[in-house]
């Protein structure tokens, strides 16, 4: 892996703690700059793309009911609130790179969003969460997923 794959891997992770902690909080947007510096100053996160950390978390803050309204539809059947705080600040983040940061590749922002999960979540919470962001993936990035999967399509014999 890339320094900078290594360093917006970090990032992600900053993100997810800070949105964790930003929701478990009242989700004050007042709270935002003491969630931020705290995530940003720690000693073990030197290393990470901190504009993006600031861009996550300030973009899914600002785009939340979206983001959140979004969520809810692909969740088929789930509310908001009976998804557990940490996998909905996993999906928020995957959600906001979906919808927001088309440079990023969708396979990455699900593998990145799964990666997550595996260290934050249980298993089931990672199903679940695979299944939310490719149905937002397939909803936002129709071309790209469409694109993708002809790619890896068995060719027809002529």
């Amino acid at each position: 892996m890339t320094q900078r794959g290594r360093s917006r891997r970090l990032a992600r992770r900053s993100a997810v703690e800070a949105l964790y902690a930003w929701q478990a909080g009242g989700a004050d947007a007042a709270e935002l700059p003491r969630v931020l510096a705290e995530v940003l100053g720690r000693e073990d996160r030197r290393q990470q793309d901190e504009a993006f950390v600031r861009e996550a978390v300030l973009g899914v803050a600002e785009h939340r009911a979206e983001l959140d309204e979004a969520i809810g539809q692909a969740a088929r059947g789930r509310s908001l609130r009976s998804i557990g705080a940490m996998e909905l600040a996993i999906l928020r983040l995957g959600a906001w790179e979906l919808r927001y940061r088309l440079e990023i590749p969708y396979r990455v922002v699900i593998s990145e969003a799964l990666r997550l999960a595996g260290k934050f979540t249980e298993p089931a919470a990672k199903r679940f969460i695979n299944g939310v962001l490719d149905a937002l993936a397939r909803r936002w990035r129709a071309l790209e997923v469409e694109g993708g999967a002809r790619k890896l399509a068995p060719r027809r014999a002529s």
